[in-house]
């Protein structure tokens, strides 16, 4: 009986130690189970920004419809989910392919402006000095005056996070 009583017991410790093995929680990525979902929010809580969207995001946006159809038809979402983001993403392709068919000076004037409220917006929060604000502003004018409207400008954002912690 006594040997049985320490059977037990060291089965119990045995199974307890290796529940809580596994029961560890990961930090590789979220609940998703496609790795290269996973792979892709690691990339983008990187300082680097993730290069697969800035290269080419018609493709990225693409292979975005084709991951919500391929759950759509696995059951991870629901039909209504599906159609929500489908429509958002046509959106955004629509809004890209406007943009690429623009003349070279609108297109420049476009992320001009638009990098301007940005800048005004981190000035008027006070992460940014309004001295620093047209630093970069002027930064971005003798980029965009040197693209040749094919690709991204290569303006970088995290400049103004490095000249600040700098």
């Amino acid at each position: 009986m006594k040997k049985i009583k320490v059977l037990v017991t060291i089965a119990f410790v045995i199974s307890i130690l290796s529940s809580n093995v596994f029961a560890v929680e990961s930090d590789i990525g979220s609940k998703s189970q496609d790795g290269a979902v996973d792979q892709h929010k690691e990339e983008i809580k990187d300082k680097d920004k993730c290069q697969k969207c800035r290269k080419d995001p018609l493709k990225y946006l693409e292979d975005k419809k084709q991951s919500v159809e391929k759950d759509l038809k696995e059951g991870r979402i629901s039909k209504d989910e599906a159609d929500e983001k489908i429509k958002e993403i046509d959106q955004r392709i629509q809004k890209i392919k406007e943009f690429n068919s623009l003349p070279l000076p609108e297109k420049k004037a476009k992320i001009y402006s638009r990098f301007q409220k940005h800048i005004d917006k981190k000035v008027s929060e006070g992460k940014l000095t309004n001295e620093e604000g047209q630093k970069f502003l002027t930064e971005l004018k003798k980029e965009l005056d040197q693209w040749d409207g094919k690709d991204f400008p290569k303006f970088k954002m995290d400049k103004m996070e490095n000249e600040k912690h700098d």
